[in-house]
């Protein structure tokens, strides 16, 4: 057992191994048990900009804070997701006496690692000798289908790139577009190079006109992947709705499906499932138990999160799920940042071509 090696090593022992490892970069702050600060790394300091006897939960969200006080209370640790400043961080809540040790973890450029980054460039660079490969091949549809396969696998990595190294708001290409367009646009290719599933219908639900300040081919992305996931859930005589609202705050873009319905567990494991350590084993059974495995959903909530909004998941009347994509209004000031976008599909493959199905 972990715990009983760690208690028969003494307080030297630790504090070495601490100052060696990952942990002495971890921002941490100890707290009593009315939320004031008691100590906190200098990372901590950066982050949260506190210092002792102030009190850690004015930076934490309401469930950041109401797992800090069920910690408390109960003497259990906890795990939360929490943002701050726009970064994604795995908040751990550790009790002690007299209080708790909370740690806030990064887990998208720290977790991708150098051996992910030679398999990346490795991979990358195989792809286009295979590419310019399946030109040569005489049978026009042996070469289509090496370069359909070739295709999937690039976009496979591209996308795992953006999830371990995503992009600053700032760093988007925002620009003023019709959210409106955009989403009748998407429901138009859905029609035309969207998975088959028989009699589907396909509505879109939207005003004629909604001005948007959005990085748009990493909205049009997401958005495709919903109308898919949609698709491919929902039974040949079922309908699909494609709503978009603007109540000033948060443009809201619903997918409405008519499949079996996510529940809020699976939705979340959905989620957060890419960064976890497992053994591939206990990966693949995943699969076993009916959890499709893929990027889409963890992409789409990074999209709508650099948009300053979020995935959200709810029940739909008559069966079936909603699936909320919201962005932020963001202020204009960031529409003059205009440095190259990350784009997800390299221009020049036709979308019938990699397929509307993106992930």
């Amino acid at each position: 057992m972990a715990d009983d090696f760690f208690s028969q090593l003494d307080s030297g022992t630790l504090r070495a191994l601490l100052a060696r490892t990952a942990a002495q970069d971890a921002a941490l702050v100890t707290v009593s048990p009315s939320l004031h600060i008691e100590n906190c790394s200098p990372a901590a300091r950066r982050l949260t900009g506190l210092h002792p006897l102030e009190r850690i939960d004015q930076i934490l969200s309401e469930p950041a804070a109401a797992a800090l006080r069920a910690c408390l209370a109960d003497g259990q640790p906890r795990t939360v997701e929490e943002e701050l400043d726009g970064v994604s961080y795995r908040l751990e809540l550790i009790p002690r006496e007299g209080g708790a040790l909370l740690a806030f973890l990064r887990e998208d450029r720290a977790a991708y690692d150098g051996s992910l980054r030679v398999v990346h460039a490795k991979s990358m660079q195989y792809l286009g000798a295979l590419l310019a490969d399946a030109g040569q091949v005489d049978d026009p549809a042996v070469s289509a289908a090496l370069r359909r396969q070739c295709l999937r696998l690039y976009r496979l990595l591209t996308h795992s790139d953006f999830l371990h190294d995503p992009p600053l708001t700032e760093q988007l290409r925002l620009r003023h577009t019709d959210l409106a367009g955009l989403c009748r646009d998407a429901v138009q290719t859905a029609l035309t190079h969207g998975p088959a599933n028989g009699t589907q219908r396909i509505s879109a639900e939207t005003p004629d006109l909604c001005d948007a300040l959005i990085e748009p081919e990493l909205v049009r992305t997401a958005v495709y992947n919903l109308l898919s996931n949609a698709q491919r859930v929902t039974p040949p005589d079922g309908d699909i709705t494609l709503s978009l609202h603007d109540d000033g705050v948060f443009l809201t873009i619903s997918v409405a499906d008519r499949g079996p319905g996510l529940d809020a567990d699976a939705f979340a494991a959905l989620l957060t499932g890419w960064r976890r350590s497992v053994p591939m084993e206990d990966y693949l059974a995943l699969a076993r138990q009916g959890v499709p495995l893929g990027l889409g959903l963890p992409l789409t909530q990074a999209i709508a999160q650099l948009h300053g909004g979020s995935l959200l998941l709810s029940p739909r009347e008559g069966g079936g799920s909603i699936l909320h994509f919201n962005l932020s209004h963001l202020p204009e000031s960031l529409a003059d940042h205009n440095l190259r976008a990350p784009m997800i599909l390299e221009p020049g493959f036709p979308l019938e071509e990699v397929e509307f199905s993106i992930f």
